[in-house]
């Protein structure tokens, strides 16, 4: 039986454009206390060199111990900065949603809020996200907040205020993964590859 090597080479390439690395760009886990923070809760942080995984994925949040407060449902809303200074409390443009979790009361229980819009984000460049209803009205949250990894490039915000004198931060995992392309841009790099595969084979 006679084999295509292009048809072969192309499956193999159109497998490997799909393959998403992922990279931890934010990890204050786990948490050492917990707040009930007053709508307008949210967090900055600001990203590193990202390299290829420069898609948010997902934000990973560790729930209250107590069930003293606001649980959800909750939607996290991801917005650019809008003065780039991560210590300040100001949205600029809104770039993604994820979806809908509920946090559950009990030491180390994570939520995993995804996003399936995956928004690219730039270098070393401040993000805040807040809390949601699920269309788009902030509202009260209660969740895990650590100060023994607090990060220095991000601030907690409660009310749109500063919360506990920055000393804590959310109790998060904020991952990025390599964009997917878009299905019309990865039709085009194989049969551009097949066709240089043809070429050759001639």
């Amino acid at each position: 039986m006679k084999t295509n090597h292009s048809f072969l080479a192309l499956a193999v390439l159109a497998s490997s454009t799909f393959t998403a690395n992922a990279a931890v760009i934010a990890n204050t886990l786990s948490a050492n206390n917990q707040a009930n923070l007053a709508a307008d809760a949210g967090q900055t942080f600001t990203t590193t060199v990202l390299g290829t995984e420069n898609a948010l994925s997902t934000i990973e949040i560790e729930g209250p111990q107590t069930a003293a407060g606001p649980l959800g449902p909750f939607t996290l809303q991801l917005f650019t900065d809008a003065d780039g200074d991560h210590m300040t409390w100001g949205l600029g443009t809104l770039l993604a949603s994820s979806d809908s979790q509920t946090f559950t009361a009990g030491a180390t229980e994570i939520s995993t809020f995804t996003f399936a819009s995956q928004p690219v984000l730039l270098d070393n460049t401040p993000y805040a996200f807040v809390f949601t209803d699920g269309s788009g009205t902030p509202v009260e949250a209660r969740f895990g907040l650590t100060n023994a990894s607090a990060i220095t490039d991000g601030t907690l915000f409660g009310g749109g205020a500063q919360q506990f004198g920055d000393a804590y931060d959310t109790a998060m995992r904020i991952t990025t993964v390599n964009p997917v392309p878009e299905p019309s841009s990865a039709l085009l790099t194989g049969l551009s590859a097949l066709a240089l595969l043809r070429r050759h084979r001639k």
